[in-house]
Formats: C-alpha cells, sequence, structure tokens
C-alpha cells in the first residue's frame, strides 16, 4: 500500500520509476490489447468477413519494450523482430540498418498476409520505431525490390519475379501524421533512394530472387494507439487494413496518455479498485517497460509472465516488489546449470553447408552435448563444472574423443579486450577440428552476441560471402602448424581438452597473437597484405549468418571489436577509417 500524498512532478516519475509501478503499468496495458484493437479495426472494416481474417493475423512484439506486453504463451510465430528506434532519430538521419533487415518478418508475411506488431514510448504516443524507422524500412524494402525486379527483367530472368505489375507497385513512404509534419515527410522522403542505394550496392541481401518472390505485394504500415487508426501524412490512403493489396503490419501501442499532460509526464495515479480517491494503487505510467534495464533489475519478461502473480500482488509495497523479482532471479541463477534439455540441438543452429553450430548456453550442456556434437567452444566466463569429467566419461565408457575448449570472456560491457585477444585462439579451434571434419557447436549465454563474433570471423577467412555460405577450396590445406614449431622435448599433451598444442595456444595469447595469426591466414590463402574485412564487409557477412540463425545480433560494441580485430594491426600500416 502506498501512503498518498501530494506530489509533484519529479516526485511521481520518481516513484513511477519503481519495478512495482512499471509492472503494474505493463499488465493494465497487455490486458485485452488484442480486442480492443479488434474493436478499433472494426470500426474502420465492418465487414465480417475481413474482421474474422484479421483476427488470424499473428501478434509480435517489437524487440526490448515490445516483448513486455505479449505473453509469451499467446504468441503464435517464434519469428523475431527489432525495428530499432535510434534508427530513426532525427539525429540519426533516419538510417537504415544493414544490421537489422528483419527479413524473417517478410518470410512470415508471405504466408500469412499482414501481422500486428507491439511497441510502446513513455513519452511518446508513438515510438520512432513506429513513426519513423518501419515507414523508412518498409519504403526501402519496395523500392529495393522494385530495383531488383527491373534489373531482373533487363536479363531476360523475369521468370524468377512472379506476380508483379509495375504501374501498381507502391513506392510511396507511408507516415502517421499526428508525428511526422509535411516538412518533415518530405526530408525523410528525399532520404530514400540513398538508403536503397546504400542496401543495393552492400549486397547485404544475399538471395535478391528470393526477397522479390516473396515481396509478391508492397509493404504498408498502419498504426493503432489510445483507440485509433493514425492517418497518414499527405497520403489520403485508406486506413483500413488491405491485405489483398499489402503486407500490412499493424503497429499497435498497448499504452493510453493521459489527457492534458505534459508531453514528459504521462504519469498518473491509478487505484486497484477503479476509484481515484483511494491510496491503495499504484502510479500508471504509459510505455512502462522502456528502459527495462534501468529499473528491471534483470528480470525478463518471459520471467515476468510466468510469475506475474505473485509480483503484482496488491498488498506488496515497492521494496517488496524489488526482494521478489531479487528472489525469483536468484532462483533463476541457481536452477541454470542443473536445468537438463532433452536434446541440446534445440537450442543451436546450422551455419550453412558447414559442420558449425551456434547455440546458447543450454546448447552446451554436458553430456547432452556430445549426442550432437564432436567439439564445443565456449564463449562464457562461466564454465559447466562436469565439462571434463564428461569428456573423460566419453572416453573411458564410449572410447570416443571429444573436444572443448573455453574462451573467458565475459558479457556485454564487462569485456574490455578479452574477446578480441582470445579470438585468433577461437578461430584455430574451430579451423583444426572442421579440418578433422567434425561437428562443433560455438556458444555464449544466449547464442546471440560473443558467439556469433567469432563465427563472423571464420566466415571471413574461410567461406565466399555467398549465399548459402561453403568452405573455401583450399581451406583443407591451412595447417596450424605452421604459426609455431614443435620444440625438441615437447610432449604431445594438449591444451586441456582442445587438441591444440599448449605451445600454440600460448603463442595467440600473446601481445602480438593477433599479428602471427593473421601473417598465417596470409600466407595459407595468398592473399594481399591488406584487412580480410572492414565495417561493411562484416555486415555483408553478418547478414549471411543471419539466414541461419535468425537471433545472430552482436552488439555495437562487439561489431567493433570485430572491426579493430581485423583492421587495425601495424602490419596494415595506418587505417583512417577506423
Amino acid at each position: 500500500m502506498h501512503d498518498l500524498q501530494p506530489l509533484n512532478s519529479r516526485q511521481q516519475r520518481k516513484l513511477a520509476y519503481r519495478a512495482r509501478n512499471r509492472l503494474l503499468s505493463i499488465h493494465r496495458d497487455a490486458q485485452d490489447l488484442k480486442q480492443r484493437v479488434y474493436d478499433v479495426l472494426a470500426r474502420e472494416s465492418p465487414h465480417e468477413a475481413t474482421t474474422q481474417r484479421i483476427k488470424s493475423f499473428p501478434w509480435l512484439p517489437n524487440k526490448n519494450c515490445g516483448s513486455w506486453y505479449l505473453p509469451p504463451n499467446e504468441l503464435t510465430t517464434s519469428t523475431e523482430v527489432y525495428f530499432k528506434s535510434s534508427d530513426g532519430h532525427i539525429t540519426s538521419r533516419y538510417a537504415f540498418s544493414l544490421k537489422r533487415l528483419n527479413l524473417p518478418l517478410i518470410e512470415l508475411l508471405h504466408q500469412v498476409s499482414s501481422c500486428f506488431l507491439v511497441d510502446s514510448s513513455v513519452r511518446k504516443i508513438l515510438p520512432d520505431s513506429f513513426s519513423r524507422t518501419i515507414p523508412v524500412w518498409c519504403c526501402v524494402m519496395n523500392r529495393i525490390v522494385q530495383k531488383y525486379r527491373q534489373e531482373f527483367l533487363q536479363l531476360d530472368k523475369n521468370n524468377q519475379c512472379d506476380h508483379f505489375n509495375e504501374s501498381e507497385w507502391d513506392t510511396v513512404l507511408y507516415a502517421p501524421a499526428s508525428i511526422v509534419s509535411p516538412e518533415e515527410y518530405a526530408e525523410i522522403s528525399s532520404l530514400i533512394d540513398s538508403r536503397v542505394e546504400l542496401l543495393y550496392s552492400s549486397k547485404a541481401i544475399v538471395n535478391p530472387y528470393w526477397l522479390v518472390n516473396k515481396l509478391n505485394k508492397p509493404l504498408r504500415p498502419m498504426w493503432i494507439v489510445e483507440g485509433e487508426v493514425q492517418s497518414y501524412t499527405n497520403s489520403l490512403q485508406s486506413r483500413s487494413v488491405d491485405d489483398d493489396k499489402y503486407y500490412t503490419i499493424i503497429c499497435c501501442n498497448p499504452s493510453n496518455y493521459h489527457e492534458g499532460s505534459s508531453s514528459k509526464n504521462h504519469i498518473h495515479w491509478k487505484n486497484h479498485s477503479g476509484s481515484d480517491e483511494s491510496s491503495f494503487g499504484y502510479y500508471y505510467t504509459p510505455g512502462a517497460a522502456d528502459d527495462d534495464s534501468e529499473w528491471g533489475r534483470n528480470l525478463s519478461p518471459e520471467l515476468f509472465w510466468s510469475n506475474y502473480e505473485q509480483l503484482l500482488d496488491p498488498t506488496l509495497t515497492d521494496d517488496d516488489t524489488d526482494a521478489s523479482i531479487d528472489t525469483i532471479i536468484q532462483r533463476e541463477r541457481d536452477n541454470h546449470l542443473s536445468c537438463v534439455r532433452s536434446k541440446s540441438m534445440e537450442n543451436a543452429d546450422k551455419i550453412g553447408c558447414i559442420d558449425l553450430w551456434i547455440g546458447s548456453f543450454d546448447a552446451g550442456k554436458p553430456p547432452i552435448c556430445w549426442d550432437n556434437f564432436d567439439g564445443v567452444l565456449n564463449i562464457t566466463d562461466t564454465e559447466y563444472p562436469d565439462m571434463h569429467e564428461s569428456i573423460k566419461e566419453q572416453q573411458e565408457r564410449f572410447q570416443r574423443k571429444c573436444f572443448y575448449m573455453q574462451l573467458p570472456v565475459a558479457q556485454g560491457k564487462k569485456d574490455k579486450a578479452e574477446l578480441e585477444r582470445w579470438i585468433p585462439v577461437g578461430l584455430v579451434f574451430l579451423i583444426h577440428h572442421l579440418q578433422q571434419k567434425r561437428r562443433v557447436l560455438v556458444y555464449c549465454t544466449k547464442g546471440r552476441d560473443r558467439a556469433v563474433a567469432v563465427v563472423l570471423a571464420l566466415v571471413v577467412l574461410v567461406c565466399p560471402p555467398t549465399y548459402p555460405l561453403t568452405l573455401k577450396d583450399d581451406f583443407f590445406g591451412f595447417n596450424i602448424d605452421e604459426m609455431t614449431q614443435q620444440q625438441q622435448g615437447e610432449t604431445e599433451s594438449t591444451y586441456f581438452n582442445s587438441d591444440l598444442r599448449p605451445a600454440l595456444v600460448d603463442v595467440l595469447l600473446k601481445e602480438n597473437g593477433r599479428e602471427t595469426f593473421l601473417n598465417w591466414m596470409h600466407k595459407s590463402t595468398s592473399s594481399p597484405q591488406e584487412p580480410f574485412a572492414d565495417k561493411e564487409s562484416l555486415r555483408v557477412v553478418l547478414q549471411l549468418v543471419t539466414q541461419y540463425r535468425e537471433n545472430a545480433e552482436p552488439t555495437r560494441s562487439t561489431m567493433q571489436k570485430l572491426n579493430r580485430f581485423f583492421m587495425s594491426s601495424n602490419m596494415y600500416g595506418h587505417n583512417k577509417s577506423l
């Protein structure tokens, strides 16, 4: 119970920032969300057949904030979507992200025609992800498809492009009139063609034929907020869903913004029983899931919805809720290592035509992991306590050799330089075991960041940058022992259970270990003495990898580390692009 006293806006915001108030706000917005949206669309499209068809469209959360508003058991698709608000910021010049192409969404739309997408914002009735990032994405994708189709027609490959009518293909920019003024609309429109050219020249769309066949109707966004469908800037297009003509992305903000409040403070008191007079309630915040890393105490949307009855107990104080969250998080951490999955393969994805998988921490759990893999590369600072014992057991009970190496790299910003230091060791581990035609798993906590980074580095070096990913013809001729000579009297021991010589690992971990590795790669591939990769080629390779691992999403910091690894070596001289 909160002792309600007159508070100024600053005091309200401070209290509303507590987890109890945020979680109650999220739960309020999530309740009856789907029915509220269906009712709005029924007013725009009153035909019963249309209404029923709309109810069949899947619901997706926009990653991070949107994930809090859709309970996991209500999701009907595993497709992940991430339209980042900062891409649409004015300061970003309405960027088009080559890192976040969201191609799985196009695959889904081809199957289901339209979808609902959920996101929210504390301060704005539409987050920038909805008002600017998605409009730019839809317009760029429509125009790149048109460009590809015209190119195919010139090459007499129009048979690859089904159901295309040039005169009816819509390449207009659609933006919400309540947010984007005519002046801003004109500015964004003037930048679209340059974004299309960026996408085209980057070759980030690795299979254009796939895209043009999947996108046989143009994309169009629409927006629903506070019970209303938003009108389009500079367009008199109908506000109803026309899924015969368009693949429609119906952007839904579940929050309500207090009438008469300032743009900086939409917070207002809500009573559990519905009366505004009682002190038995909470401070409601629209877009409460924003910035969950600041207020959530490591709570995830999945953990919230699996424990929401406990966390939303109206008798809890702010401190009680914090304590409950901490208990849930600790219990989850304690159970993590004992959580056995029936098949480690369920948490890993095969990369191209290579015996290589990227997976989460669960995929590497022994002894289950040895059912599917011969080698495991762990890129976390946490190790299963029975990993080495499980390898010994495989040898003694089944006369089978299994191989393992840990790169002790912390997650996120906790790591400063260890990823760059250990990359050569990880790459040599992968090259060695792939040459032996062993099945190799690379994993980190979620299989999104550190594991993806090492695989990206490998793909840059040993795969042609084309779809599907395969190994280069000369790959099996690489000789890792050329990096160090075996010393007289050196034993046949290996670095723990990695099957790599300790002397080789020691050389690669020295201050010039990267240069030793890169020089060896240049010699092995007979390539000129210039960087193997730059920012643009790394983005292309990332798009290739995400064709197989959809949730591959290395952070900006990790991509910067990869860029430094390939480009900052003194062996290439001064590089102005860094």
